[in-house]
Order: structure tokens, then C-alpha cells, then sequence
């Protein structure tokens, strides 16, 4: 199972929001490279970074730190305000090697339109009351997230981000129904799964449902998980 840690940047700052609420967040770090180095020591050698001051702002805001994570990391995920076919261009030439976004692949010419991408983005399906998010979490559409699972495949994308919002940020454990259930209707699908991950037993639960990822935030920070045993047995599974 691959471990993404997330560096969520907010302000300049690395923190956590409680279900996605900017007026609910708790600072881990002043400084984002300082936290990515913590975790390259500590065995990561990928990282999963949410700007959300571009989620919030509908713009990438935090770009430029691609490159510097670049050289910690050999592999760095980038979302967050990505919202046009320019914003997720960017991202990419500025070093990540894939990008997450969520609002931009729901448009109609969507398909079309990020097809020469389509290999290196990861789309994003938050799931907010059986619902689909989008825009930060800041508004959902009146579709299901198996409809939208289906809606991806048939996009012909092989990984997607799976976030139970609820969940994100409070430790209560992953939404294990929520990933059975799309695993059993899209099994050729790669699931990342993202919210509530709180220790190793529900690392362990996800893989052995044969969940492809999973991204840990608060976890990695308050000490619930020990980082570098996280890492040694995701490498040695």
C-alpha cells in the first residue's frame, strides 16, 4: 500500500482542518519544507500537498513550493485550486508528478479537454453527505459518489482520491462502507483513501481490502502514528 503524508498549506503555514472548515484549523508547522524534511527522514518518498489557500480562492496560491518539495520528495502530488486546463499545466511544469483536482473534471468538455493530461491527474471525489463536494468543499452537487465512481471510470481514470469529508481531519477511523462500496462497483479503479485515518490498524483495514493508497495528515503530526514505522511496513508489506 502506497502512504501518502499530506502537507496541507494554509497561509503560508502546514495545518489541518476539522472536516473542511477554514474556521477549524490547527497549525503543525510554520514552515512547509521544514515538516516535508521531518518526513523524508522519517522514510516517506511521497507527498500529497493541498493548497488550500488556492481550494479557498479558486487559483493555486502555494505553486511555487513544487519545486523545493521536488527535492526532498521523489514524488509529489499537487491539488488545490486547480481549476483550469492552464492551473493543472502549470502544476505540472513547475515539477509534480501528478495533480489532483475535482472541479474542473466535472465539466461537460472535461474529457476532451484534459485528455493530453489525463495520465498524471488524479481526479479527486470528495464525498460530503452521500454527496459530491467540490470547490473546497464549499458547495456539493446533487450526484452520488457511485455515480460519480462510474463517471470517472468511464473517463477512463485509472486512480482516484477518495475523501469522506466527514471524516477529514477528525480521526474517527477511514469510511470503511464508503471504500467497500465503490470498490465493488468499480474494482479496476485505484482508490486512494483520505479522512479519519487515525493508526495503524486502519492502514492494515484498508489494505487488506486492497486499497491501492492512503493519505495521513493528523495522524502523522499529533504523534497517533509513529512515521517511521508507518513507513517501514508500508515498504516491507
Amino acid at each position: 500500500m502506497k502512504i501518502y503524508p499530506a502537507i496541507d498549506i494554509y497561509g503560508g503555514k502546514v495545518v489541518r482542518l476539522y472536516q473542511g472548515d477554514f474556521d477549524k484549523s490547527e497549525t503543525f508547522g510554520d514552515d512547509p519544507l521544514e515538516v516535508a524534511r521531518m518526513l523524508r527522514k522519517a522514510g516517506a518518498c511521497c507527498v500529497h500537498v493541498v493548497d488550500l489557500d488556492g481550494a479557498r480562492t479558486g487559483r493555486p496560491v502555494n505553486i511555487e513550493v513544487i519545486a523545493k518539495l521536488k527535492q526532498i520528495f521523489e514524488c509529489v502530488h499537487y491539488g488545490g485550486g486547480l481549476r483550469t486546463v492552464a492551473d493543472i499545466k502549470t502544476a505540472l511544469d513547475k515539477g509534480a508528478d501528478r495533480v489532483t483536482a475535482a472541479s474542473i473534471v466535472w465539466q461537460d468538455d472535461a474529457k476532451d479537454r484534459l485528455a493530453v493530461f489525463k495520465a498524471r491527474i488524479i481526479p479527486a471525489l470528495d464525498v460530503k453527505g452521500g454527496t459530491v463536494a467540490l470547490s473546497g468543499w464549499q458547495r456539493t452537487v446533487p450526484l452520488s459518489f457511485c455515480e460519480a465512481m462510474l463517471h470517472l471510470r468511464e473517463m477512463g481514470y485509472d486512480t482516484v482520491l477518495v475523501t469522506s469529508v466527514e471524516r477529514d481531519g477528525t480521526k474517527r477511523g477511514p469510511d470503511i462502507k464508503l471504500y467497500e462500496k465503490l470498490s465493488g462497483i468499480a474494482p479496476e479503479v485505484n482508490i486512494i483513501a483520505a479522512g479519519g485515518i487515525s493508526s495503524l490498524e486502519d492502514v492494515k483495514a484498508l489494505a487488506d481490502m486492497g486499497i491501492f493508497g492512503a493519505v495521513i495528515g493528523r495522524a502523522l503530526y499529533d504523534g497517533s502514528i509513529d512515521p517511521k514505522r508507518l513507513f517501514e511496513e508500508a515498504a516491507n508489506a
